[in-house]
């Protein structure tokens, strides 16, 4: 199908003539030789450029009208920090990165800041408050860029209200992006001063606890001994001290960022989870919890098993300790294809929108005056560990539910 093309204006460039040209899809700017052969661009990036927003063809092809584009290789500087600014840029092809540098020195010290597309703009910043660059603006993709020199940018910007009215709505959203950048690396760096400070008293705690543990241990051997018709309370004894030193293992592992190796064994389920209901039911006694276990798996299955209990009894321990009223926890135990599903469910006052998005991030903790706000990060570790998944949804009318799947193909 052909189109009809209209001629909006033109110049002699270079003795070439310039023309912008439009039909009802938009507006192209042509460049032609002397023998009329094509050698230019292609502007229909104006209709993406958010510079010219609201804005009608003939406004448009006014600013447009003698500007000239260039192609900078890929890899090339653009604009060099530092630098004084003489011209504003459009993306028309290709796209350019912004860097800055960190060390005045040292190349290699460079900060990546942003991709800018097609229909994107840059250098605005020098023209206004007349400072030298503040970044670098590498060329990528073989840029085409189009050019706007300082003396054509400030005749626009008195001539056309909406660009500057665009500018500032531009420079607006960026600022904001800023700042919300600034915030999120300035919240993980304080994360990782608290991880650095949490890990220090890790490892103090593990060389203090040591010996008073080794002594409980001793003392439980000792009293087996003694009476024999004891040993599985003393059995009990043994391994919980051993959860311990193992919880304090696993706290120092998360802060210095260590994966650990688990060690997968055939676990007899059904003895698994009365253990987990004689110790974690225990805790529950004197409040109106009612806690409830449904296995419905009837094989041996296979998983780390002093890491999972680790995860079921913090998951459990967070609902008792989000219950302020009667309610119940339960664990239930099932197969799904080649999957060992462990459902922790309770009926308490749920988790508040805040903390839902970054639920498995360090530091999520609501209502807990001595919480680290580590345990359910510890909690994915493990579970991801075992190469499974961990997934958070509401309990309806009200209340948690934490959904783990270990692969038994992959632990046997």
């Amino acid at each position: 199908m052909t189109q009809d093309w209209y001629i909006f204006s033109y110049q002699i460039v270079g003795n070439c003539p310039v023309f912008l040209m439009g039909h009802e899809n938009g507006l192209i700017l042509r460049k032609f030789d002397l023998d009329v052969k094509e050698i230019v661009m292609d502007s229909f990036f104006v209709r993406k450029c958010k510079l010219f927003d609201n804005m009608s063809e003939a406004e448009v092809s006014s600013i447009l009208l003698g500007l000239k584009s260039t192609v900078i290789q890929t890899g090339r500087s653009v604009i060099s920090e530092h630098a004084s600014g003489d011209s504003l840029y459009i993306v028309v092809k290709g796209s350019v990165e912004i860097t800055k540098d960190l060390a005045e020195n040292d190349e290699d010290m460079v900060a990546q800041l942003k991709v800018l597309e097609a229909g994107e703009f840059f250098g605005e910043m020098s023209l206004i408050d007349n400072e030298p660059r503040s970044a670098n603006v590498i060329s990528r993709d073989n840029v085409e860029v189009l050019v706007i020199p300082r003396d054509r940018f400030e005749m626009i910007a008195y001539s056309n209200p909406k660009v500057m009215f665009n500018l500032m709505k531009t420079m607006s959203w960026r600022l904001r992006d800023t700042n919300q950048k600034f915030t999120d690396v300035m919240e993980k760096l304080i994360a990782q001063n608290r991880l650095m400070a949490i890990g220090m008293a890790a490892s103090k705690i593990i060389h203090d606890i040591k010996t008073p543990l080794t002594v409980i241990v001793l003392t439980a051997q000792m009293l087996e001994n003694l009476y024999p018709e004891g040993k599985r309370f003393t059995d009990s004894i043994v391994s919980q001290t051993m959860a311990v030193n193992q919880m304090v293992l696993e706290i120092l592992d998360f802060a210095k960022g260590n994966v650990t190796p688990i060690n997968p064994q055939k676990v007899i389920l059904a003895e698994f989870l009365q253990d987990i209901n004689d110790t974690f039911g225990q805790t529950l006694k004197g409040q109106d919890i009612e806690f409830i276990i449904q296995n419905r798996v009837t094989h041996d299955v296979w998983f780390d098993e002093s890491k999972i209990r680790r995860v079921l009894v913090n998951l459990m321990k967070n609902s008792a300790e989000a219950m302020k009223e009667k309610g119940y926890i339960r664990l239930d135990a099932l197969m799904e294809d080649e999957n060992l599903v462990l459902i922790v469910s309770d009926d308490g006052n749920g988790l508040p929108e805040r903390i839902k998005a970054n639920l498995f991030s360090p530091f999520q903790t609501e209502g807990k005056s001595h919480g680290t706000g580590l345990g359910l990060a510890i909690t994915r570790k493990l579970v991801h560990e075992h190469k499974g998944t961990i997934e958070y949804r509401p309990n309806d009318p009200k209340g948690t539910i934490f959904i783990i799947k270990l692969p038994q193909q992959d632990l046997k």
